[in-house]
C-alpha cells in the first residue's frame, strides 16, 4: 500500500453540515434517510457544475465525472455522518443499474454520464481510498481486493489534491461569514416531497455552505420545483441549482427496491 497522506487542510476547514437532531433521526425512516442522503449528493454534484462554471475551472475529461468527484469528496470532508450518505448514494446508482438491466434498456455508452454502476462504484472507491477503516465493510461488499483499494487511495488523494489546488483561490477565509445562498421551495403537485425538503432542512443547510465557503461572482440559488421530469441541474443562465420534486419522488421509489 502507498504511504497515506493527510487530506488537504483547505478541504477539512469547510464547515460540518446537515446531521438531523437525535429526535429527528429517531423519527426518520430508513427510506427517508436514504432519500436525504441522495439529495445531498445530487445537490453537491450540481454545485460542482456551478464552481466549474463560476470560476472557469479547467476540466480534463467529462465534466459529469468531475462533478461526481466534487460531490463525493465534499461529503467526505464536510459531513460528520458521511458513511451513510455515500453508501446510500452508491446504492442508489447500483439499484438504477439493476433496474436498467432488468428492463432491457440499452446501456448508453456515449452518454455524458458514466454508467450508473461505474458512478456508484467510484463513490465507494473514493470513500475507501480516503477513509479505509470506516469504509472497510463497503470494500468487502464491493469485493474490492487490496490492489484495488491501493489504487483507490491514489485516485482519491489525487482527486482531492486537484480540487484543493483549483478551489484555493476562491475559498473564503476560515471563520469569515457570508449570507447563505437563496433557497426557494416552490409549491408542488407532490406536496409530500416539498414537506420532506422543508422538514429536513437539507437545502437550507447546503445553502449556508454555498454562501460561506466560496467567493462567488454570483451566488447560485437553490430551487426545488416541479419540472415535469425526475432530474436536477445547474442552470448557467439563471445561476440556479434546481432539484425537481419528481426526482425526490423517484428516490423514494428506489428506496422501495432496496
Amino acid at each position: 500500500m502507498p504511504e497515506r497522506k493527510t487530506v488537504p487542510a483547505l478541504m477539512l476547514a469547510l464547515p460540518l453540515l446537515w446531521s438531523p437532531p437525535a429526535a429527528a433521526q429517531d423519527e426518520m425512516s430508513e427510506a427517508e434517510a436514504f432519500v436525504a442522503s441522495n439529495i445531498i449528493h445530487i445537490v453537491l454534484h450540481e454545485i460542482g457544475h456551478a464552481v466549474i462554471d463560476q470560476f472557469a475551472l479547467p476540466v480534463i475529461g467529462q465534466e459529469e465525472d468531475a462533478a461526481d468527484s466534487f460531490a463525493t469528496l465534499e461529503v467526505l470532508t464536510i459531513y460528520d455522518d458521511h458513511v451513510d450518505i455515500l453508501l446510500d448514494a452508491a446504492e442508489a446508482m447500483l439499484i438504477m443499474h439493476d433496474l436498467t438491466e432488468a428492463g432491457g434498456t440499452p446501456l448508453d455508452y456515449f452518454g455524458v454520464h458514466d454508467l450508473d454502476i461505474q458512478r456508484g462504484l467510484r463513490i465507494v472507491c473514493h470513500a475507501v481510498g480516503l477513509d479505509p477503516e470506516r469504509y472497510d465493510e463497503a470494500a468487502r461488499w464491493t469485493e474490492m481486493d487490496p490492489d484495488q483499494q491501493a489504487a483507490c487511495e491514489i485516485e482519491a488523494e489525487t482527486a482531492i489534491e486537484s480540487w484543493d489546488a483549483l478551489l484555493e483561490p476562491y475559498l473564503r477565509e476560515e471563520g469569515g461569514s457570508a449570507a447563505p445562498a437563496p433557497v426557494t421551495l416552490e409549491d408542488s403537485a407532490l406536496p409530500e416531497m416539498r414537506t420532506f425538503l422543508a422538514d429536513t432542512g437539507i437545502m437550507t443547510d447546503i445553502a449556508g455552505y454555498v454562501g460561506e465557503t466560496f467567493r462567488w461572482p454570483q451566488v447560485p440559488a437553490l430551487v426545488a420545483a416541479d419540472c415535469g421530469e425526475a432530474n436536477a441541474w445547474y442552470d448557467l443562465d439563471t445561476v440556479e441549482i434546481v432539484m425537481c420534486y419528481e426526482f425526490i419522488d423517484e428516490l423514494f421509489a428506489l428506496a422501495e427496491q432496496r
